[in-house]
């Protein structure tokens, strides 16, 4: 077999790509390595972002796809998945067999640029094929990075809801009385088309800004290129016919939202809010509830709330998935010194998550442990 090498650097040169990419893509069953999510990236994030897209060929036929691209780091550009800085959500290359990404692996050497490929599977082959590609004047280390929760459905909905812990229960019923003093409740899935995607995504920038996102500055309405990446993808998501939109109206107000994909017999949560004017009857648990309980109904196969393992998921008992990033640098002092400045940078943003994380518990006070103390059982229901 011989195999080419091709270097895409812009979303025009992609689209011819699009149905072969989505048949590679099929046998990762994730909607995050379709086509339609990586023309998004480009489209939203670059520039600053350089697309750098290996294409592996057999003939004209394409087996296998490094969505990569160039992006500013500490004075020089490092080579990562495209929108993984943005996004954070778990990824990896596309590939048809071994071959195929070893060419892969190869190719993104020769660029001889830093590295970061983040939030790949545990043990995935494209961090092997990393490690077996890496020649003697690289350095690199690989680290877990932490788990992104799904529920496996396998059973009714009775059932798995049977499992959860009682006090929880008893805390949805409370939060739905509460919900219901303020008038009628109603919960909903749509799955608009690309004529009324639109309307839809302006409620969900509008809720997710009555919350905590929008005083720490990561709320759609005030993060463009974010904005501008779920418009696009939205659309292209509604021209399939997987996009999904998750409401919970209080007397036709809508209290919180979430913004899904359905692919592969599974439902995918990209973004949740809730208007914090009404977190004392907890509409976000009370969605996200309503939601997997959808899920369970459709018959789906598993729920994925992609994210982080965070403690207040914690309440519908789940698997997780593991993930690895991986850091690879040529040995040449600007890389080098390129790698001391990212781990400096590294400690100051997980200081800055914790003060997040601590903005983030107060505002949503119907979640993790003060959730948790509220909600205990004080009497009878």
């Amino acid at each position: 077999m011989s195999l080419t090498v091709e270097i895409i650097d812009n979303a025009e040169d992609m689209r011819p790509l699009e149905a072969e990419w989505n048949v590679i893509a099929a046998q990762f069953k994730t909607p995050l390595l379709r086509y339609e999510w990586f023309t998004a990236c480009v489209e939203a994030f670059c520039p600053p972002g350089k697309p750098k897209i290996i294409v592996v060929k057999d003939g004209t036929k394409v087996t296998g796809i490094a969505p990569l691209v160039l992006r500013p780091s500490f004075g020089i550009r490092r080579l990562q998945i495209l929108g993984a800085a943005v996004l954070g959500e778990p990824t990896g290359f596309l590939y048809a067999d071994e071959l195929s990404l070893e060419y892969l692996a190869k190719a993104i050497l020769s660029f001889r640029k830093p590295l970061l490929l983040s939030r790949l599977p545990t043990g995935s082959p494209e961090l092997q094929s990393m490690d077996l590609s890496t020649k003697k004047r690289w350095r690199y280390s690989q680290r877990y990075v932490n788990e992104t929760p799904w529920i496996s459905i396998s059973t009714s909905w009775d059932k798995y809801y049977s499992s959860i812990s009682s006090s929880w229960r008893s805390a949805f019923r409370r939060s739905q009385r509460k919900a219901e003093s303020l008038g009628k409740v109603e919960f909903e899935v749509v799955s608009p088309d690309t004529a009324h995607v639109q309307h839809h995504l302006d409620e969900v920038f509008r809720v997710e800004a009555a919350g905590w996102k929008q005083r720490v500055g990561t709320a759609l309405q005030t993060y463009q290129a974010l904005r501008r990446f779920f418009e696009i993808y939205s659309q292209a998501t509604a021209r399939l016919g997987i996009l999904r939109i998750a409401l919970m109206r209080i007397n036709g107000k809508v209290v919180s939202v979430q913004l899904l994909v359905e692919n592969s017999r599974r439902l995918w949560i990209l973004k949740i809010g809730y208007d914090e004017a009404y977190a004392h009857c907890s509409p976000g648990i009370l969605l996200m509830n309503n939601v997997i309980q959808y899920a369970f109904e459709k018959r789906l196969e598993g729920f994925e709330f992609l994210g982080g393992n965070e403690a207040w998921i914690r309440i519908w008992p789940h698997d997780v998935h593991r993930l690895e990033s991986y850091r690879l640098y040529p040995l040449s002092p600007m890389a080098l010194l390129s790698h001391g400045l990212e781990v400096s940078a590294s400690s100051l943003k997980k200081i800055h998550a914790v003060k997040e994380k601590h903005c983030k518990k107060h505002a949503w006070k119907a979640l993790a442990s003060k959730a948790m103390a509220r909600f205990k059982p004080s009497g009878t229901l």
